[in-house]
């Protein structure tokens, strides 16, 4: 047999060209995408159809969590209630983070809520206390509310009360704790209820856990008993005999 080559056989492709093809192929086709991306891009956003209205492009602009404006009714409802529940006069810069709106918005408000009690003859007025607001009951109320409250500060004291009293006056300063330890229940309403009268007052505070407050007799205590001093009290021996 002849050991020449086989005339016409096609020459084998070198490995490293095919690569190179490859390569250039996967770079024109990456080309090709980024131009399609490039012209829709560039293409205008079609606007809206004739006779049609366009979406308000504020909305887009509005931070998510904002509240919508309320009903000038229904702020002046949510303001009466703050003020109703408030134990001391409220600023305007407070009631409009409260109402999550703005204090312009909240003085307007606010004259119109005076407005409606003086028409609607209601028993409160809004009255401005050192730039700030409260509710107070209107004036031609006072002489009945001053009776209520002589009234109430003129009841007797219960028997929980006078035991309570009767604690502290032999035992002062005297704290909650030994106050129910002694009598076995709760002495809170008690205690503010000796205070609301004025029998009894904080003196200090106790060096046990959390520093409790310790209670004593007041002065009005002695004067209300007609003592001169607590060493006047009848000694519990005296008491027995009586």
């Amino acid at each position: 047999m002849s050991d020449d080559p086989v005339p016409n056989a096609p020459a084998l492709p070198d490995a490293a060209d095919a690569a190179v093809a490859a390569a250039l192929a996967q770079e024109r086709q990456l080309a090709d995408h980024i131009a399609q991306e490039a012209v829709a891009v560039s293409e205008p956003v079609p606007g809206p159809e004739p006779g049609t209205t366009a979406a308000p492009a504020a909305a887009a602009d509005e931070e998510p969590g904002d509240a919508p404006p309320l009903d000038p009714q229904q702020l002046q409802r949510l303001l009466e209630a703050l003020l109703f529940a408030a134990a001391e006069p409220v600023s305007v810069r407070e009631l409009a983070r409260a109402t999550d709106t703005s204090s312009a918005v909240v003085r307007k408000a606010l004259a119109a809520l005076a407005e409606t009690a003086t028409r609607e003859q209601r028993v409160w007025e809004l009255a401005e206390v050192a730039g700030a607001y409260r509710l107070v009951t209107r004036p031609e109320f006072h002489p009945a509310i001053q009776r209520l409250r002589t009234q109430s500060s003129q009841r007797k004291l219960t028997q929980a009360a006078l035991e309570t009293l009767a604690l502290i006056a032999y035992k002062q300063p005297l704290g909650r704790a030994e106050i129910e330890s002694i009598r076995g229940v709760n002495a809170g309403p008690v205690l503010r209820v000796l205070l609301e009268k004025k029998l009894i007052e904080i003196n200090g505070r106790g060096t046990g856990v959390g520093a409790p407050l310790l209670y004593a007799t007041s002065t009005y205590f002695l004067e209300h008993f007609g003592l001169k001093s607590v060493a006047e009290l009848p000694r519990p021996g005296e008491l027995k005999n009586t």
